[in-house]
């Protein structure tokens, strides 16, 4: 018999400290007791409290976890010199059932599924405004949806946990296969969508909208190659890019800059926000190399992992300005004037620059939001699907080679290709266009080329690593999750 002792206790931490009161911002909660849910769920502002509960649930997932999966699996980056093990087994598809950067995914999408049911059950019951009612339980939807996107995409067919976890009875659920899990996410966004704001207010900024909703649905039709309805749902983003106040800035490192998040092309991230709170990001200084500590308000040490190979870094076109605004090749300490520059010139590694802050709040204590869908990728989504639909269309072009001038003014634009070579050239905009966003391994594997292209870089994919193993701490604890139910090969 299994023991359920670590699922009681994640359920249980997640009845009592999931709900907190909060302030305007929903980034900001300050805890002041401890609520049962029999007596919790009674106003307007009950309701809120467990929505931001469910946002919050999000800044474990993406804080590393998920960007080591779809970042280190392609070969985009390395973990660096002294990375721990279970970050270089993803880098080197050597994973095994153990890894705690899985389990760590695994566990904190369910605490966002969990968090989002309570809000979906408890929410219609109170006494509100209808129209908040309607759009916590949608923007719970939404979220659901979200985390079990990540999921799917990770591990497969995944337990389908579609209620609030209450009491210890029920708490062992079987695999659902992967078509099941699609139906719930498309439901759920195709419900999200049908009751979400076209725009927030201020109060509401970086919460989920209408278009988020819509652009998430395009995402997942791309990612089940249902071509038709995703280049249809790019489309209807697209035509509403006015009402949504979407676009492109006018440069690549016009996206990457802390004043101009959740703005424009932003169209939904994950929220983070330096300070003494403690809600601020670690991206700088986790991705930063030793060296580059100088650029850094009072020299905070950088932990160099994450770094960027060399062959991804030459890839990109002399005239193509997302290099820079992506990668960090040189710089000059502003004490001592000294100019560093990869590989000659003091400088060995290659860091992620997108998400540098300089002026950081304390160590990985950082104000960079982390990108879940930007308006580049809605237009990418429409060009890959019209191409599969109908080969490089002329509205396939045009959606790519916007993208691509915007990269820089000297970047040519496509044209006269076949399907096969415009397939190939779609894969290799969205590696230059979506570095370091945890996209990179998700796209090897929709388009069927982790093993050729990873193969290419040196590494030894094998076919089972086109899904991760289900974590073994679940398959110890689920009585309806056998070990022969593990994906194949592991």
């Amino acid at each position: 018999m299994k023991s359920n002792n670590f699922l009681i206790v994640a359920a249980l931490s997640i009845l009592i400290t999931g709900f907190s009161s909060c302030q305007n911002d929903f980034l900001e909660e300050d805890p002041q007791s401890f609520l049962s849910p029999t007596n919790f769920y009674k106003t307007d502002a009950d309701a809120y409290a467990a929505l931001v509960s469910v946002y919050n649930g999000l800044r474990p997932i993406y804080s590393q976890d998920m960007t080591f999966v779809g970042d280190l699996a392609g070969e985009q980056t390395n973990p660096g010199t002294g990375s721990n093990t279970d970050r270089t087994d993803i880098d080197n598809f050597t994973v095994q059932s153990g890894n705690l950067v899985l389990a760590g995914n695994w566990n904190n999408n369910y605490v966002v599924i969990n968090r989002a049911n309570t809000v979906i059950e408890r929410v219609p019951a109170i006494d509100m405004p209808a129209a908040n009612k309607d759009l916590y339980i949608a923007e719970a939807h939404f979220l659901r949806a979200l985390a079990y996107f990540n999921l799917v995409r990770e591990f497969g067919g995944v337990p389908l946990r579609l209620k609030e976890t209450t009491e210890l009875e029920g708490l062992d659920i079987a695999r659902s296969s992967v078509d099941e899990v699609y139906a719930v996410i498309i439901d759920d966004l195709k419900l999200a969508e049908a009751k979400l704001l076209p725009v927030q207010p201020a109060t509401g900024v970086g919460r989920a909208t209408k278009g988020a909703a819509s652009s998430l649905l395009a995402y997942v039709y791309l990612t089940k190659k249902d071509w038709t309805n995703a280049a249809a749902k790019a489309q209807e983003v697209i035509t509403n890019k006015g009402t949504y106040g979407y676009g492109l800035y006018a440069t690549p490192a016009d996206v990457w800059k802390i004043a101009n998040e959740n703005k424009v092309e932003h169209i939904f991230s994950i929220q983070f926000q330096s300070g003494p709170e403690g809600y601020g990001s670690a991206y700088s200084q986790f991705y930063l190399s030793r060296t580059a500590n100088v650029i850094q308000n009072n020299g905070i040490s950088g932990f160099a992992i994450n770094l960027v190979e060399d062959k991804f870094w030459r890839s990109f076109a002399a005239a193509d300005t997302r290099r820079d605004a992506s990668i960090l090749s040189s710089f000059t300490d502003p004490k001592t004037s000294k100019y560093y520059e990869y590989p000659t010139k003091g400088l060995a590694e290659l860091s992620i620059f997108k998400y540098f802050d300089s002026q950081a709040f304390a160590r990985s204590n950082n104000n960079n939001n982390y990108p879940i869908l930007r308006y580049a990728d809605v237009l990418l989504i429409k060009a890959e699907a019209l191409n599969e639909l109908n080969g490089p269309t002329t509205d396939a072009y045009d959606a790519i080679n916007t993208i691509r001038k915007r990269a820089g003014a000297g970047m040519t634009e496509l044209s006269g290709l076949t399907k096969e070579q415009f397939r190939a050239a779609i894969l290799q905009e969205r590696s230059w266009e979506f570095c370091f966003e945890s996209k990179r391994y998700f796209d090897l594997i929709r388009t069927e080329q982790l093993i050729p292209i990873m193969t290419a870089a040196g590494k030894n994919p094998q076919p089972k690593n086109l899904l991760f193993p289900i974590p073994q701490r679940e398959i110890d604890l689920n009585n309806k999750i056998e070990p022969s139910d593990q994906n194949p090969g592991y």
